[in-house]
């Protein structure tokens, strides 16, 4: 990650006092990514129109007679003014002026469109229009706005990441691992469009005083790089600041950006779902989190959507259990499914259903390699996984665990009402010790069949990294936080990665 040396510094520098000016540059890329978002958008819904339209004409009169024959209004008689309603939503809901992640960004982009079908339909009601708006085109291009706007907008943002245009420059000044931490994740994130300048270090920079903080030099540069380069985006991320401090630095620096993040020591705070709550009169900011497992409304929520789903996909994946069921019985003697024993919610143990990928006397063979290994013993002291190939493991076992298929089963755990769908990892009794005092946090949800380590690293990450992040989840527990992990653990189990 670069770092802005004292000679850059000073050939970007002609007045340190100038205050924040535009980048023309800057200006005619942003708009030109915000107008092609506004025509995508539009593309998207029109499409979703057409799409709704011809299957309103030629399959669902096929399908059941409450369907008249007769074709419904064209669509180029109605889109025109629709297509205002959806814009004036997705700007109310800042879909062309804030950079998100994608799975934030879609949450957004579902409320807006929900709210854009809702108005529309109130003034297709009210305004006693059926006769040239039909109702099941409507439902139809709603349902299909919510994949084809998403998707619309993640391939265009690509192609535009790709173009350099939908790159805009961002400067952090910050020091040690928050800093390096925040500059990563923007750089490995091209969804955002942030591309990381220079990260500016107030304990290195010549001049500043890191006894004392008081960094003039330091914010003399910062303000003079973005005002120079006409960045418009700026991130203090010194957690070790008091508050005051923190504020002083801000109030010096706001004027020379557009927008400026400060990161605050709140590490262990809960932020998903959180709210910031402004007091004007004494000027003091709150931020609001809520216990969400903590709701019953939420958990019965959680539940229904993991029968619902749950079912589904059992449905759906039956024939390939049968299938494997087969291959494993072929391959080795033994059970085909393994019920081992696992710490459930508040702590409650049941059996949790796995297909068999060991030989039956595995813990015999594992005794005896770690006997001739000392090496691989201490990784399997440091993971509780052997990396690489393991001699527990049969020719099935191996093809099994790389795409996650052993897992299958669990859904009888969901329906079952002992495991979730998405949650922390379903550990084992004599773990529950090394979880330490993150078990508690931990084993308020249901075990999962899969969960956010999963899409975050699997075995790559250690134990201690592993219920680092489990706490995470459970601290900052959403609905649309479970849909995420599930959309993205699919691609995560065909790239088999982390999987051993």
């Amino acid at each position: 990650m670069p770092k802005t040396s004292p000679n850059q510094l000073q050939s970007q520098t002609d007045n340190p006092g100038v205050v924040y000016k535009k980048n023309t540059g800057e200006v005619v890329k942003t708009l030109s990514a915000q107008l092609t978002l506004v025509i995508t958008d539009l593309v998207g819904v029109t499409l979703a129109f057409m799409i709704g339209y011809q299957v309103r004409i030629h399959i669902l009169p096929n399908l059941s007679s409450v369907f008249p024959v007769e074709n419904p209004p064209p669509v180029n008689e109605t889109v025109w003014w629709i297509w205002g309603i959806v814009v004036i939503c997705f700007f109310y809901e800042k879909l062309y002026s804030r950079r998100l992640s994608f799975w934030r960004e879609t949450k957004r982009v579902i409320g807006a469109i929900t709210l854009s079908f809702i108005m529309i339909m109130a003034i297709v009601s009210l305004g006693k229009m059926s006769a040239n708006v039909s109702r099941t085109v409507l439902v139809i291009a709603y349902l299909l706005s919510l994949f084809i706007i998403p998707i619309g907008r993640y391939l265009i943002k690509y192609i535009l990441a790709q173009l350099s245009i939908w790159d805009e420059s961002i400067v952090i000044l910050g020091s040690g691992d928050t800093a390096q931490k925040i500059a990563t994740a923007m750089q490995n994130d091209w969804y955002l469009g942030y591309n990381v300048t220079s990260i500016i270090d107030p304990l290195t920079y010549p001049g500043a005083d890191p006894k004392d903080h008081s960094m003039a030099a330091c914010i003399d540069a910062t303000a003079a790089v973005n005002s120079k380069l006409g960045i418009r985006n700026l991130i203090i991320a010194i957690p070790d600041l008091s508050g005051t401090e923190l504020v002083g630095i801000a109030q010096k620096l706001q004027p020379h950006v557009r927008s400026l993040w400060t990161v605050p020591d709140l590490r262990g705070i809960p932020m998903v779902g959180g709210e910031v709550e402004s007091f004007f009169d004494e000027q003091i900011l709150a931020f609001r989190t809520r216990n969400n497992l903590a709701s019953r409304s939420n958990m019965i929520a959680k539940r229904l959507f993991d029968l619902v789903v749950g079912t589904l996909i059992l449905i759906l994946v039956t024939p390939i259990l049968i299938t494997l069921a087969l291959l494993i019985k072929l391959d080795s003697p033994g059970p085909v499914i393994y019920a081992g024993t696992r710490i459930g919610r508040l702590g409650r143990e049941f059996k949790c259903y796995k297909f068999r990928t060991m030989y039956v006397e595995n813990d015999k063979i594992l005794e005896e390699f770690l006997e001739n290994n000392s090496k691989i013993k201490t990784e399997w002291e440091l993971y509780a996984k052997i990396r690489g190939e393991d001699p527990r493991v049969t020719r099935m076992g191996r093809l099994l665990r790389k795409f996650s298929l052993d897992e299958l089963p669990q859904f009888i755990n969901v329906l079952k009402g002992e495991m979730s769908l998405v949650g922390a990892r379903p550990y084992l009794p004599q773990e529950k010790e090394k979880m330490a005092e993150c078990a508690d946090t931990i084993l308020l949800a249901y075990p999962g069949i899969t969960g956010l380590w999963q899409v975050s690293g699997r075995n790559e990450l250690d134990f201690s990294q592993r219920v680092q992040i489990e706490v995470w989840y459970v601290r900052n527990w959403s609905l649309w936080l479970d849909i995420s992990i599930l959309f993205r653990t699919i691609p995560v189990a065909l790239r088999a990665s982390g999987a051993y």
